[in-house]
């Protein structure tokens, strides 16, 4: 027995000429038992694509603070954004550059996620920048972001493990940084 459903109608109820970064479907769907239903299904920018990228310094890791009017919190997280191109690796030192100001590091492919595969159609390319220092850094825009630090990865652990972050790209990066043999655990 198949666990697919399958899509009846694709029903646009938010599009990008609303808003260029996000569209809503309530698609109208069969379940694998037969049973019609809808499913609702949150379409972010064109590509569906974005990049996190875990700054890596020996035994410290890099983080940005910023406000996060969804959670209304300033969070500690992972430079990410979303992908203009194509090229993964290219749109990764955007972000990293825009959030933190740092150089171009060797970039290291984590592999990619979906954050949150129940309503988001969207894929993450997770990156490390791998540094052999931890190079001095501050936010090219500081209206984003308040402020970058690097701390010692067993401080990110823990706080990882802790609940202190709690950003899904952050705790995914430090894990596969970890199982990578990156970090220390």
């Amino acid at each position: 027995m198949t666990t697919k459903i399958e899509r009846c109608e694709e029903v646009l109820v938010y599009s990008d000429q609303q808003n260029p970064w996000v569209r809503l479907y309530f698609d109208r769907v069969r379940w694998p038992n037969g049973r019609l239903g809808r499913y609702n299904r949150v379409v972010e920018v064109e590509s569906n694509t974005g990049v996190a990228v875990l700054p890596i310094a020996g035994s410290l890791v890099g983080l940005v603070r910023q406000y996060r009017y969804p959670v209304d919190q300033e969070v500690w997280e992972i430079p990410r954004g979303f992908c203009d191109s194509d090229d993964a690796e290219a749109n990764a030192l955007r972000e990293l550059h825009e959030e933190t100001g740092l150089p171009a590091p060797r970039l290291k492919n984590l592999g990619p996620i979906h954050p949150n595969s129940g309503v988001l159609a969207t894929t993450v390319f997770l990156f490390a920048a791998l540094y052999d220092d931890a190079v001095p850094s501050s936010p090219t825009d500081p209206a984003e972001i308040s402020e970058f630090r690097w701390v010692s990865s067993s401080k990110a652990l823990t706080d990882a493990t802790s609940g202190q972050i709690k950003d899904a790209f952050t705790l995914a990066a430090l894990f596969r940084a970890l199982r990578s043999g990156l970090l220390n655990g």
